[in-house]
């Protein structure tokens, strides 16, 4: 295993891990004190009874549940294409030309939506990754070949 495709895979680690803790924080019910809930219960209900202007079929609790939902699927799929690509040497000498550049950028627009919007665990476990790729980068196009 080359050490490019070593980096590469532990960049994928943070999304794997903050995706399924992100999950796991998002409460499913109103009642569910999680690490999502709001800490003040008169949002929660607050949230429950107002609707979206796009539409009035779902409230912004729902929503809200359902965006903290999906952007851990995300992230957590971020994270397997990042493992499928590197699965095997073979794998990432076809495709990392691509991929490489590409986990980067995803990366980087997680860390610029990180800054911006949220706190210093996914904001570090995003930097540490893009280093990961970056370093990856790097080896594979100047190291030892």
């Amino acid at each position: 295993m080359t050490l490019s495709r070593v980096f590469f895979l532990a960049g994928a680690m943070p999304y794997l891990v903050l995706g399924a803790a992100h999950a796991l924080a998002t409460p499913l019910t109103p009642e569910s004190r999680k690490g999502l809930t709001p800490r003040d219960p008169a949002l929660v209900s607050a949230m429950r009874n107002a609707v979206v202007l796009l539409t009035s079929r779902t409230d912004v609790w729902r929503a809200w549940i359902g965006f903290n939902l999906s952007h851990s699927l995300g992230a957590i799929l971020f994270g397997a294409f990042v493992l499928l690509i590197g699965r095997s040497d073979t794998a990432f000498a076809a495709d990392s030309a691509f991929a490489l550049p590409l986990a980067m950028l995803v990366a980087a627009v997680y860390l610029v939506i990180g800054i911006r919007y949220w706190f210093r665990t996914p904001i570090t476990g995003i930097a540490i990754s893009l280093a990961c790729f970056a370093l990856s980068w790097a080896l594979l196009l100047f190291g030892p070949h």
